[in-house]
């Protein structure tokens, strides 16, 4: 339990920010592997500087003369946050060599990490040269022409449990990660974003549904950093993602916890009123809001307002009905 506490606490101050309604944009990268720049647009960062500053804020006329100590630091501040890119790498620090039911080979660990700024989320996945051939096969069906000058490793029919072999495998993998992430159609398509999470995320709705809640919490919290990393504006994943975490912390009696990534799943959907996951959201919040002794009466009327604007009906699934359905094989 103690484990988990750290790591929610870890993933709440990661997704702190990105929540705050801002708006990412890519900006194509032509350095190093080509990763993708990510800027946040839409919080002022620009703190305290003068309204005539803010209309344009990275301009080089600001008269830095009249700013004082405080504002100049905060001007410098934005103007480094928008010309240090923040792009994300994929290393492979090791791997294990596992032997299963008269199988053997290597796990690869993939760790993802977003440069140009601190880190401190640390989220990674372990593959097999089988699941990396996998993925290969898939992105050659919708973008062959996309990764013509792409090369994959080409398996080895002897001393694949080799140092030298492993270690050799360990950097072109981490290349052709590199390389596929350069492009931009293949980092936003399923195949590639979901190469990273959906065994994890089948464990953990599979653990959910059997009750191993402290399994599936573990398991889930890593899948939302991922998440966070590589597909932020793809909202519907990560509502999934915050609401089974939800439903995960609640029944594990971590009420606090559980109605933060409520918060955060609503939050997300405040302009999607017709999403079958915010009515059951905000119900589920109103609950552990009242459990927690606040004032969710602004909710709970705007729930009112909701059912009555669309014609829902009053027995609608829970929220926990609907993550049970998810991710089913």
């Amino acid at each position: 339990m103690e484990g988990n506490k750290q790591q929610i606490s870890s993933v709440n101050n990661e997704l702190s920010v990105p929540f705050c309604n801002k708006k990412l944009n890519k900006e194509e990268s032509t350095s190093g592997t080509g990763s993708t720049v990510l800027s946040a647009q839409g919080c002022n960062t620009m703190g305290e500087v003068s309204p005539q500053n803010k209309a344009a804020p990275y301009s080089t006329a600001v008269p830095e003369a009249t700013l004082t100590t405080k504002q100049l630091l905060q001007y410098w501040n934005a103007v480094n946050k928008k010309v240090k890119p923040i792009r994300l790498l994929f290393e492979i620090p090791e791997t294990r060599t596992v032997e299963h039911q008269g199988s053997k080979y290597v796990m690869y660990k993939v760790v993802v990490i977003k440069s140009g700024t601190y880190d401190g989320s640390q989220a990674y996945i372990e593959r097999r040269y089988s699941d990396f051939e996998k993925l290969h096969k898939n992105i050659l069906k919708n973008f062959k022409e996309e990764i013509e000058g792409i090369t994959f490793p080409k398996k080895i029919m002897a001393g694949n449990f080799m140092q030298e072999k492993i270690t050799e495998r360990k950097l072109a993998f981490t290349d052709y990660l590199g390389q596929l992430y350069a492009i931009k159609d293949i980092r936003e398509s399923d195949e590639f974003i979901e190469f990273f999470f959906l065994p994890e995320v089948r464990e953990g709705y599979g653990c959910l549904r059997s009750g191993q809640y402290n399994r599936a919490l573990n398991c889930l919290l890593n899948v939302l950093t991922l998440q966070e990393k590589l597909c932020m504006r793809y909202y519907d994943r990560l509502v999934l993602t915050l609401s089974a975490i939800s439903v995960c912390c609640r029944d594990l009696g971590n009420i606090d916890d559980a109605y933060q990534f409520c918060e955060k799943g609503g939050l997300i959907l405040h302009n999607h009123s017709r999403h079958k996951y915010l009515i059951p959201l905000l119900k589920v919040q109103i609950t552990l809001g009242n459990e927690l002794g606040k004032n969710m009466r602004h909710l709970q009327q705007k729930v009112t307002e909701l059912e009555e604007r669309h014609g829902y009906q009053s027995n609608l699934p829970s929220l926990k009905e609907l993550v049970v359905q998810e991710y089913i094989q």
